[in-house]
């Protein structure tokens, strides 16, 4: 007669939460991947590169895709560029500058007589970089304003 060898409840046990385990952590990776390749840039210069062509061309999907995702409203982008161009805007540049430890993109130009200024955080999102639709604590237009202007 062939003997089945015992195998102790305590090793059961063990082998079931060992597999309990593995099968959260890989859940885990998978919904926390980063952010998806949708979103943000690949660096901080591509990000300023596709922020300036969103904004020349007008563009509010690919403007919105700059921002982290649940970050911005999803009309944020739309409201933010009809607002901006309501006026028209002459001169207007982006730049990436550093202020309090933090990077921000800022845009800059002028309408009429005004300034037009307005500065998001950059973060990373997983390998990505997306900005940060939250307004700064911070006046960095104001502090971070090229030398011989406003």
């Amino acid at each position: 007669m062939l003997r089945i060898p015992r195998i102790p409840w305590l090793w059961v046990i063990c082998a079931l939460v060992a597999l309990w385990l593995a099968v959260i952590c890989y859940f885990i990776h998978e919904e926390g991947g980063g952010a998806p390749p949708d979103r943000g840039a690949s660096s901080v210069s591509a990000l300023r590169t596709a922020a300036a062509a969103a904004v020349r061309t007008r563009d509010p999907a690919a403007f919105q895709r700059l921002f982290a995702p649940d970050d911005a409203g999803s009309r944020y982008a739309s409201r933010y560029l009809t607002g901006l161009f309501a006026h028209p805007v002459a001169g207007l540049r982006l730049a990436t500058e550093p202020y309090q430890g933090l990077r921000y993109l800022v845009l800059r130009g002028t309408s009429g007589e005004r300034t037009v200024c307005s500065a998001w955080t950059i973060q990373r999102y997983g390998a990505r970089s997306v900005l940060s639709a939250v307004p700064p604590l911070a006046d960095v237009c104001g502090a971070t304003a090229p030398a011989g202007g406003p």
